[in-house]
């Protein structure tokens, strides 16, 4: 807040999610036959798997010490540091990628793939380009209408892979951990590329999935700070608030108290609303919205009209409207639906609204400001006050002092005069 009262406009972007995320279709579990494994076959699966994992960690192990000795290699010969040449061998973090688009050949190979092997055994699965090679002619015998038709339900099962709620809770899980990680090796990357910190905190929006409140600091001196800085910083404790609002879904009405409470609540959303909308019109960023004086500093100042305002409610400012919550919400409503709006006057209608105003202020109809009552008076020149000297003032007790009293006296009219 400025000393003159006006709201200074915020140094971050803030940027939010869509309201509503639709569904294409629920992901179902993919059914496959389970191969029965002995106890000896599932031990040495084990041990194969820890051996491969060793020999991948120590492959890994040399690649390192070799791009080490390649970038003092490199700093010695160009004159960098070695953290510099790293830093370009390993630019950290993920690529997301943006997925190709699919074509003909491939929503009908995948189609033919699901068909043929649909029913097949795990292993017995047919191999994808015999497939191809056997069924081509299938392939080049259709039709345009018939390929446009496959790529878009191609694209259809895309999004539902996408979008489409999971329905059991172990694929819930691992989806939500998998994403999580993503996103934290993609910050920790950005960290590394470009030099941010930051964290987040992620919550389920419904009862249904079972996941405690998700927060990720890139330092965790971050969260130290912000705990010795804002008062009452618990994460756990806005973790929880969060998840409590958010599963009763996000609706401010149904955590308001009383009707009185509710209705404040959405005559402050109308008046912000119709100011933003009024500084949106205007392009004035400083832009207030009057209604006592409406149509002079609205109307005729800005050439704009303000249409579809309940008949149900007066025009008036949203503070004095009455308290009944169902036309505020109607209001707000149309404000939301675009129904009322801030409409341009053409310049025959300005004049127009103009010549009425004008009229009505002579007949008194309309009440004005009343001017000073020293309009149009010659005002005396400014004086400046006489400045104190902080040096005498000590000298006579110091600013501490008590002041002197004041003394009467009497003048040769015999009238009363006070002076220190």
């Amino acid at each position: 807040m400025s000393a003159n009262g006006s709201e200074t406009p915020l140094s971050v972007t803030i940027g939010y999610g869509p309201s509503a995320v639709i569904a294409v279709k629920p992901i179902l579990p993919t059914k496959c036959k389970a191969v029965g494994t002995t106890s000896g076959q599932q031990s040495l699966s084990i041990v194969w798997t820890r051996e491969k994992q060793d020999a991948i960690d120590a492959d890994l192990s040399s690649f390192f010490r070799l791009a080490e000795t390649q970038a003092a290699t490199m700093a010695e010969k160009y004159g960098n540091k070695p953290d510099y040449y790293l830093r370009l061998m390993f630019s950290g973090g993920m690529t997301m990628q943006r997925a190709r688009e699919p074509s003909a050949f491939n929503a009908w190979a995948h189609n033919l793939a699901k068909e043929v092997n649909e029913d097949a055994d795990t292993g017995d699965a047919l191999n994808l380009l015999d497939l191809q090679r056997e069924h081509l002619d299938e392939y080049h015998k259709l039709s345009a209408a018939e390929k446009k038709e496959l790529v878009e339900s191609f694209k259809e099962e895309r999004n539902s892979r996408k979008m489409g709620t999971r329905v059991n809770l172990r694929g819930r899980q691992a989806d939500a951990n998998n994403t999580f990680n993503k996103i934290e090796d993609m910050i920790i990357g950005l960290k590394c590329r470009v030099g941010i910190d930051g964290f987040y905190c992620f919550f389920k929006n419904n009862s249904e999935f079972q996941m405690r409140p998700r927060w990720f600091f890139t330092s965790p001196q971050l969260n130290h700070y912000l705990m010795g800085q804002i008062k009452w910083w618990d994460v756990e404790a806005i973790g929880a608030l969060s998840e409590a609002f958010s599963i009763t879904g996000c609706d401010l009405m149904s955590y308001l108290c009383n009707a009185r409470a509710r209705s404040d609540w959405v005559k402050t959303e109308i008046r912000d609303k119709i100011t933003a909308a009024l500084i949106k019109i205007t392009e004035n960023q400083k832009a207030i919205m009057h209604y006592k004086s409406y149509e002079k500093d609205i109307v005729l100042n800005y050439g704009i009209e303000l249409v579809g305002w309940p008949d149900s409610l007066r025009f008036a400012c949203p503070s004095d409207l009455p308290t009944t919550l169902e036309p505020l919400q109607n209001l707000l409503q149309a404000i939301d639906n675009g129904k009322c709006y801030f409409c341009r006057l053409s310049k025959s209608e300005r004049a127009q609204r103009r010549g009425a105003h004008q009229q009505k202020v002579a007949e008194g109809s309309v009440l004005t400001r009343q001017p000073r009552s020293d309009n149009g008076k010659k005002c005396a020149p400014y004086q400046r006050h006489k400045q104190v000297d902080p040096e005498a003032d000590q000298e006579e007790g110091g600013t501490d002092a008590p002041p002197r009293k004041w003394r009467r006296h009497r003048d040769h009219d015999n009238n009363e005069e006070y002076s220190r």
